[in-house]
């Protein structure tokens, strides 16, 4: 069996299901898990990732609005892997390969046989789901169910420690992106509120909303987790001059408790798969630290608080 994968999140959930050594071609954002990284890549981005959040956002509004895709597909690479599987998305033309364009290159390029598990994730059973059709449609529904239990004994864990120390809800803000502000929207909401926190602007399955800055003064979030799509920590911490600007910081509760955090937001909260329960344990020690010390220290390399950083000189 040959598979391709044509964004991250769907890389990650094949190798969970147990067929990682069965892809063939990945998407240029694969990065996840190492074992994948020899594999050829069948997609390029329009956009300098390098870039600031703010050309970033330019340069993907502009191929939009002129109805340029903001991927390449290696249409002849695809041909020559003439994989049984494609693995890809239908909810984000940002986020991946549109999905009427890999559709046609099938048709095209592939035979009738060769079939395409689309993955349309808005709710955080949503993503759990994805998994398990990824898992079916494979051969393998015993490994989704292996990997649910999992899933379920951690969320059970979380909620079970929050009930037991009767803690306050906490008003929570992630931001998704850093200029335009956005606020994590989707599956977010869900994770917020398994790890006891009340969603500030954004609202469950919905896009992420974007936010000015007086809107972002009318509220006073208990925490904020900023974790820009597809940036790790460095490329985060380079943007901290552009936050300082766009966000009143000090008026926030979060900020004069400390409980503002930055977070790898490439590994983490904005790739539909497999880690973001680990994504939620994140959000849960950051939301009630002293509840989830262990959570802190297991993911340490992916999130640093943003205090001092955030101080104007």
């Amino acid at each position: 069996m040959k598979i391709v994968s044509l964004l991250p999140s769907a890389t990650e959930i094949v190798c969970c299901a147990g067929f990682a050594s069965d892809l063939v071609g990945l998407s240029h954002e694969c990065d996840f898990p190492e074992s994948i990284g020899h594999l050829p890549r069948l997609t390029r981005s329009r956009v300098d990732a390098r870039a600031d959040s703010s050309e970033i956002h330019r340069t993907v509004a502009d191929l939009i609005r002129n109805s340029i895709s903001v991927y390449d597909l290696d249409v002849d690479l695809l041909k020559e892997l003439n994989p049984d599987f494609i693995v890809t998305q239908d909810i984000c033309d940002v986020c991946a390969i549109p999905f009427d364009q890999v559709e046609e290159a099938c048709k095209t390029y592939l035979s009738e046989e060769a079939k395409i598990i689309s993955l349309k994730p808005r709710r955080l059973e949503d993503i759990w789901q994805d998994v398990a059709r990824v898992a079916e449609a494979l051969g393998a529904p015993g490994n989704y169910a292996e990997f649910r239990r999992d899933v379920d004994r951690r969320i059970q864990f979380i909620r079970d420690k929050i009930k037991s120390s009767a803690t306050q809800t906490k008003k929570v803000l992630t931001i998704e992106w850093i200029d335009p502000i956005m606020i994590g929207g989707m599956w977010v909401p869900d994770m917020i509120e398994i790890a006891g926190g009340e969603t500030l602007i954004a609202a469950p399955g919905e896009n992420a909303p974007v936010a000015d800055f007086n809107q972002l003064g009318e509220i006073d979030p208990d925490v904020v987790v900023i974790k820009p799509c597809g940036f790790k920590l460095d490329q985060l911490l380079s943007e901290m001059e552009a936050l300082k600007r766009a966000v009143p910081w000090q008026r926030w509760t979060a900020y004069k408790t400390g409980q503002v955090y930055l977070v790898d937001g490439n590994s983490y909260f904005n790739r539909p798969g497999p880690r973001i329960m680990d994504s939620l344990e994140i959000l849960a020690a950051c939301t009630h630290p002293d509840l989830f010390p262990e959570f802190l220290a297991k993911y340490k390399e992916g999130l640093t608080l943003g205090q001092e950083l955030l101080q104007t000189a």
